[in-house]
């Protein structure tokens, strides 16, 4: 229990440091709680989802948690920039994933779910456009873009490439909104609002 506890504190810690030297970069005082992984992860129909993308994936709390809903036979490119995340990262065993240094500007192929944690409004105005459109124009017709924030002040930003609707996620620190998004050449959903 003690010791559970304080691998706990020692991750909060890691990610308060990471965000203390680059918040830019970070964008986050503390790992993804499960709530707001299984929200995250509920947006997309796995039984349908072959190719994913993470975009941001940090020390990997997320991306463990979707290669557990993934199937067999799907693939999981995840994009981190911060060299200090990428040993937990290496650390996941799981030949459906692949992770690469780049920027998530580099983003290319389609996918049919891509989640996102990166911090839209801290990261220069030209590269949260390029890596919107980017993400946009690379989703399958039934194809869904998951973008969390910790506050609703992105939602411009997101209307201008999608159609969302989002979910108030209280069980993470701090709380956050999970957005599903949608191409806006596809079926409009109506933008609405639920907290768990």
């Amino acid at each position: 229990m003690l010791l559970s506890a304080f691998s706990y504190i020692k991750d909060k810690t890691g990610y308060l440091q990471e965000f203390l030297s680059d918040p830019r970069k970070t964008g986050t005082i503390a790992p993804s709680s499960l709530s707001l992984c299984k929200t995250m992860s509920d947006a997309v129909d796995w039984n349908r989802c072959e190719r994913i993308a993470e975009l941001g994936a940090g020390d990997g709390v997320l991306t463990r948690h979707l290669l557990t809903r993934m199937r067999p036979d799907a693939a999981l490119l995840a994009f981190e920039t911060n060299p200090r995340f990428h040993p937990k990262l290496a650390a996941i065993d799981d030949s459906r994933l692949r992770v690469t240094g780049a920027s998530a500007e580099t983003l290319s192929g389609e996918y049919d779910a891509i989640f996102s944690g990166l911090p839209l409004l801290s990261l220069p105005q030209p590269v949260r456009h390029g890596i919107l459109e980017r993400a946009a124009s690379l989703l399958s017709p039934e194809g869904v873009f998951v973008q969390f924030q910790y506050t609703s002040l992105s939602e411009p930003l997101l209307s201008g490439y999608f159609a969302w609707n989002r979910t108030r996620v209280l069980r993470n620190l701090p709380p956050a909104w999970v957005y599903s998004c949608h191409s806006l050449d596809n079926l409009p959903h109506a933008r609405t609002g639920t907290a768990i």
